[in-house]
């Protein structure tokens, strides 16, 4: 196994500096809530592209009557509530049959959310473990199990649950605390710890029908959202990863399977099958200042080359700069309902906010529990 490069994060590799070349222009839709995952990226190692790659908001897209062709990528699919995911196909449609050169990234209406994903997958094989809308009729047929939100990327919101009487107890206290049961999903866990006792989450794009393999992060614990393993043994697994690319074939067609065009997967390996754990539509991308710092930083540049690469790939289309595409929108809202927006937009920051604190809180709970 190649040992892990280590560079510093002050100047990056040649390799990167050498496919920074600039792209025509792409529309990157994206929840308002949400846009640093691509204004970050834009920022550090994606900066070559700032100006190439325009973000909007769907709340802003919504209230234009008309707008450029090109390639836009509909990003963020998993957040969009019933209704704005109609407006969201609408918009495409509107692009798709307007004659204008375009090119078209995730049809909001075809693909797949996260709990018909991971039911579609364990259906057909390819997932071991199977998942459940907490509002089914349908107990777990076995244990143990965990609760999260099937619209949000924060993991789990409960720790394991090892009986029924444990998962009663769960729902219980989330109904106390006053919280909807209508998206949550009870999972299955599927373990994947090897040998030694470490979970490994690996993690690959696909962007311009390319898989780009992004990361492998190591941990002892079963829920992984952050690398805790930095050794010459993790580094290197990470680095081989990256450099062969190993499950791209069997990725693609995971990908197919979801509709999904642009995106982030992430998976583990139970005896060397791949275990999906979600499909994110508005991946995280590599930035300068990523986990692990400069022991990682080499990695994430030549990720970020790859997928400046792939970016430069989608964008084919050469259009007409004055060309508009009407979307059949009314537009130009009124004050009033630009004033109910905002309130909105700040009570569902608030929510969110309050939601991550409770989820660290349980995660740190749960933590001094098991030390004890």
């Amino acid at each position: 196994m190649p040992a892990p490069s280590r560079a510093g994060i002050g100047r990056l590799p040649q390799e990167y500096l050498c496919c920074a070349r600039a792209a025509r222009m792409i529309h990157y839709l994206v929840t308002d809530r949400y846009r640093n995952t691509i204004d970050v990226f834009l920022r550090t190692h994606g900066r070559s592209l700032a100006g190439r790659i325009r973000r909007l908001s769907y709340e802003r897209a919504f209230a234009m009557r008309s707008v450029p062709a090109g390639t836009w990528i509909f990003s963020d699919l998993e957040r969009l509530s019933p209704a704005d995911t109609e407006r969201a196909a609408a918009l495409w449609r509107a692009l798709a049959t307007s004659g204008a050169p375009v090119r078209l990234v995730n049809h909001p209406g075809r693909a797949l959310r996260r709990y018909e994903l991971l039911r579609r997958l364990h259906e057909s094989g390819v997932n071991d473990f199977d998942v459940r809308r907490l509002t089914e009729a349908r107990a777990p047929r076995r244990f143990p199990v965990f609760l999260r939100r099937e619209h949000d990327h924060e993991g789990a919101a409960t720790d394991l649950l090892h009986t029924p009487a444990e998962l009663a107890a769960a729902v219980e206290a989330l109904e106390g605390r006053g919280e909807s049961r209508e998206d949550v999903l009870v999972v299955e866990l599927c373990d994947t710890a090897d040998a030694s006792g470490v979970y490994r989450k690996y993690a690959a794009f696909l962007l311009a029908g390319r898989i780009v393999p992004r990361h492998v992060f190591g941990s002892r614990r079963w829920m992984i959202k952050v690398p805790e393993l930095f050794d010459d043994e993790s580094l290197g697994v990470e680095d081989e990863y990256v450099a062969t690319n190993p499950h791209a074939a069997a990725l693609a067609r995971i990908f197919a399977l979801a509709r999904v065009d642009y995106g982030r997967i992430d998976y583990g390996l139970l005896e060397g099958r791949i275990q999906v754990w979600e499909i994110n539509t508005n991946p995280l991308l590599p930035t300068f200042h990523g986990p692990g710092g400069s022991a990682r930083a080499a990695l994430n540049a030549r990720v970020a080359c790859a997928l400046i690469e792939a970016f430069r790939a989608l964008d084919s289309v050469d259009p007409d700069p004055a060309a508009r595409v009407a979307t059949g929108f009314a537009g130009g809202r009124p004050l009033h309902a630009l004033s109910r927006l905002t309130r909105r937009t700040v009570r569902e920051y608030a929510e969110a906010a309050v939601h991550r604190l409770r989820a660290f809180r349980r995660r740190r709970t749960d933590e001094a529990d098991r030390e004890r």
